[in-house]
C-alpha cells in the first residue's frame, strides 16, 4: 500500500478512536470500527486483529459489540469459511442506533430520578422545620430546572431520531441565523 494511503487509513483508524473514547466507548471499537470503514473489501477477525494491533479475544470481543450497536455487520466471502465483518457505510445510520439503544434511555432515566426526587422533596415538605423547608424549596427549583433541560432534551432526541436523513448543516446555520437576529 502507498505511503500516503497508509497514513490516512491509519489516521482514520486512531482519530475514530479518539472519537469513540471521547463518547465513552471502548477506543479499539473505533479503532475496528475505522479499519473497516477505510477497506473496500470485508475483513476477517485476523486481518483485523493485524491491523489494530490488539489479541484477537480484544477484536472478538470489540466486534461482538460493534455488531450490537448495528456499526458493523457480517458479510459471507464465497470461498472462505472465516467470519467475515463490512462497516455500516450510513453514519446516520450508526449514530440515530446509538441516539436510540443509549442517549435515549439515559435522559430517560435522569427523567425518572428527578421525578422521584421532586415526590420525595413534596412529600416532606410538610414535616420539615422552616430552615429545612427553604432548603427543601430551594432543592425542588433545582430539580425542576433539570426536569427542563432534560425534558428539552428528551424532545431534541425524539425529533431527530424522526429524521430520516441528518439535518443540513445549511438549515441549521440559517436557524442559528435568525435566532440571534431576533434577540
Amino acid at each position: 500500500m502507498d505511503e500516503t494511503l497508509q497514513a490516512v487509513r491509519d489516521s482514520m483508524i486512531m482519530g475514530l478512536g479518539q472519537l469513540t473514547d471521547f463518547f465513552g466507548f471502548s477506543p479499539v471499537m473505533g479503532h475496528l470500527y475505522g479499519a473497516l470503514l477505510m477497506s473496500p473489501e470485508p475483513l476477517s477477525l485476523d486481518e483485523l486483529e493485524e491491523i489494530v494491533g490488539k489479541s484477537k479475544a480484544s477484536v472478538s470481543m470489540n466486534m461482538r459489540a460493534l455488531e450490537r450497536w448495528g456499526m458493523v455487520r457480517v458479510a459471507w466471502v464465497k470461498g472462505d469459511r472465516r467470519k467475515f465483518y463490512e462497516a455500516e457505510g450510513d453514519l446516520w445510520q450508526v449514530i440515530k442506533t446509538v441516539i436510540e439503544s443509549r442517549e435515549r434511555r439515559e435522559v430517560g432515566v435522569a427523567l425518572e430520578v428527578l421525578g422521584a426526587n421532586v415526590r420525595s422533596l413534596e412529600e416532606a415538605a410538610p414535616g420539615l422545620d422552616n430552615g429545612d423547608r427553604e432548603l427543601a424549596a430551594y432543592y425542588l427549583d433545582r430539580v425542576n430546572e433539570l426536569q427542563g433541560f432534560f425534558r428539552f432534551a428528551q424532545t431534541a432526541l425524539e425529533m431527530l431520531l424522526a429524521q430520516s436523513s441528518p439535518p443540513r448543516i445549511d438549515d441549521i446555520v440559517a436557524t442559528v441565523d435568525r435566532g440571534s437576529r431576533s434577540e
